[in-house]
């Protein structure tokens, strides 16, 4: 329970018989008094409990940084690729020295468009995964047609054994009918997602 701090001011009428001059400092001591009072609870209000935050004062407070300008976050909007790659028998050496070429072209290219972009592996057992994001749907289309020939030429040594597409649903669906042909699963982005807006 919170303290409950009580002041008393009970001062002595002055005896304005015998000093005339009584009634002054009887006014000034008063003012003075109730200075300190004031002072006084201002500090002893800093060590009360304070009142209970309520789901209302939460939800409140959320929707208030949501909308703040200086909020460290924003919507994610980024379509995500995650191919999963096979390397055939004996073709590592020539599948590796593909990789490069794609972030080249990447890095020459995309520079509006592109989140992310990188492979990791071969594993033990021959798969590579690449990493790659994108601000759009049409983000997506044009990497494809940019990339085009140099996957072409990595499909000859490796296969596309799966591949996730994640992302908003409305930029899915634009990726499903170019796409069909590699039979990929698509994992809408749930809502209230977000992203560090100071990353990139």
């Amino acid at each position: 329970p919170a303290e409950r701090f009580v002041i008393l001011i009970s001062p002595r009428l002055p005896d304005t018989d015998t000093n005339p001059t009584a009634n002054i400092v009887y006014i000034a001591n008063m003012k003075l008094s109730l200075l300190s009072a004031a002072a006084f609870l201002n500090s002893a209000a800093a060590f009360a409990p304070s009142r209970p935050v309520t789901s209302n004062h939460r939800a409140a407070g959320d929707t208030a940084l949501r909308m703040s300008s200086d909020a460290w976050y924003v919507d994610d909007i980024v379509v995500t690729l995650v191919p999963k790659f096979k390397i055939k028998e004996g073709m590592k050496e020539k599948y590796v020295e593909l990789l490069p070429k794609f972030c080249e072209l990447v890095k020459a290219n995309e520079a509006e468009t592109c989140v992310h972009y990188g492979f990791v592996g071969p594993t033990e057992d021959g798969f590579v995964i690449c990493r790659e994001g994108y601000v759009s749907g049409e983000a997506v289309l044009a990497h494809l047609d940019i990339v085009g020939d140099v996957l072409n030429a990595a499909l000859e040594y490796a296969d596309i054994v799966d591949l996730m597409v994640q992302g908003p649903a409305a930029e899915l669906e634009k990726l499903k009918e170019p796409l069909a042909d590699f039979g990929p699963a698509y994992y809408p982005l749930a809502e209230g997602s977000i992203r560090n807006k100071k990353m990139w």
